[in-house]
């Protein structure tokens, strides 16, 4: 994808693109108008060693660009960023209980650390692609946005940020995104690119980068054929049912819900569900949140106790643990916005709140009826409300078009047979917020 600089006319009339490494190399000059095509990004090891929790580490300093010599000839960004690397060979990755596969110009470098296993794979270009396979569960948007705040404000002018793919590799969700940015040097300002792809799987979730001018299909070829044929001895176990939907504003992709029905050691069924959200705030910044529950269900099929959690920024939006007392009443604690919360409540019909997954059955129950429905019940949202219960209306009419209300927010589209989402708009205006399934396996 060729993305053209906004103001991109700078300095005489030239531009070029920073020729510092995305390693711990030592930077070299770039002359305007000669794109060597290398990154400013140097990615830090304490960053990328514990990625994903609740804060990220300070970027590693990045050395300034040496003084250019006089231009030869002005900088095409655009046949830069256009710019894509021939066929290469796929070559196989091996550490201690994992293989995959990614193509490559030379062998990759593959280097086992604490938490992680770095890989290092040349393109044949100016700079490498670092990849890093986590051995624990990664919160996704907290890790892509560690990754962008290697750009630091006080030395890079972001141009334009933008996530560009959200697909699905076994069973678990892939998200792209993308930072064009612009560097001072003495010879005028110069253009990067920093590329980054997470595939959140449950047990091995893998990052990687690139930091060059160009190559983003290639980069993408690259980082899907690794998640497609990773395989771990030490995968997470398999779960009865799971399901995937991607989030899009108008046509750009923002983000995922992935959810899995469990069961554990004791036998008991759990509803665990993650999401991530990349919404652009501008063209240079986006507002990126992570929410995860995990749900204990009763034999019924009521949520019997639960844990919600949404951050952003680092933070903690909220923390809430729901349980089941005696007489339909549940408890919550937790904090929200840093502030505790604790009290009780009882459903306004006298009854157990229904799990994602009752609700999804009841559902499919309904849809095989011919004609209209109206399903009324009551649900538990933390983000809308943590204090109580959120009444929800699932209305089918003649057209067979589903309307799912809730506070002053409506979704109107189809329901799958199982009775979870197929496609959903959701009514607020332009631009267009849309829902789309994209992966499903097993029954509820």
């Amino acid at each position: 994808m060729a993305l053209a600089i906004q103001g991109a006319r700078l300095d005489g009339d030239q531009l070029c693109s920073p020729n510092v490494t995305s390693w711990p190399r030592r930077a070299r000059g770039c002359a305007p108008g000669y794109a060597r095509g290398a990154g400013l990004v140097a990615l830090s090891l304490a960053l990328l060693a514990g990625c994903g929790g609740t804060g990220g580490a300070a970027p590693a300093e990045s050395p300034a660009p040496a003084p250019a010599p006089a231009a030869k000839e002005p900088f095409d960004i655009e046949e830069a960023l256009a710019r894509e690397t021939g066929e290469l060979p796929a070559r196989e990755l091996r550490a201690a209980d994992w293989s995959a596969r990614a193509f490559g110009a030379g062998e990759a470098k593959i280097e086992p650390k604490e938490k992680l296993v770095a890989i290092s794979i040349p393109l044949g270009t100016d700079t490498h692609v670092e990849c890093f396979v986590y051995n624990t569960m990664l919160d996704s948007g907290e890790v892509i946005r560690n990754f962008i705040e290697l750009l630091d404000p006080a030395k890079v002018e972001v141009a334009r940020i933008v996530p560009w793919e959200v697909s699905v590799h076994r069973e678990s969700p892939a998200v792209f995104v993308q930072a064009l940015y612009l560097v001072p040097t003495a010879g005028g300002k110069a253009a990067g690119l920093l590329k980054i792809a997470l595939h959140a799987d449950r047990a091995r979730p893998i990052a990687c980068l690139h930091d060059e001018v160009g190559y983003v299909r290639t980069f993408e070829r690259l980082a899907k054929g690794l998640f497609d044929s990773f395989e771990s001895k030490s995968a997470a176990p398999k779960s009865e049912y799971t399901d995937t939907v991607i989030l899009r504003l108008d046509k750009v992709p923002i983000g995922f819900e992935t959810s899995d029905l469990l069961k554990d050691e004791g036998g008991q069924r759990r509803w665990f569900s993650r999401s991530a959200t990349f919404i652009p705030r501008d063209p240079r910044s986006l507002h990126i949140e992570d929410e995860a529950s995990n749900v204990l269900i009763d034999p019924q099929g009521q949520i019997k106790e639960g844990v919600w959690i949404e951050t952003s920024g680092g933070k903690a939006n909220h923390r809430i643990e729901l349980s089941q007392k005696k007489n339909f009443e549940y408890e919550y604690s937790g904090e929200v916005e840093g502030k505790k919360v604790q009290g009780t409540f009882t459903p306004a019909a006298k009854a157990w709140l229904a799990s994602p997954v009752a609700t999804a059955s009841a559902l499919a129950r309904l849809l095989k009826k011919k004609g209209s429905f109206d399903l009324k019940q009551q649900e538990y949202m933390p983000s809308v409300d943590p204090t109580k219960p959120v009444d929800v209306q699932y209305l089918r009419d003649a057209s067979g078009a589903v309307t799912v209300s809730l506070k002053t927010m409506r979704l109107v589209g189809s329901l799958a047979p199982d009775g979870r989402p197929e496609a959903f708009e959701i009514s607020a205006g332009p631009p267009k917020l849309t829902i789309q399934r994209a992966y499903v396996r097993g029954k509820l």
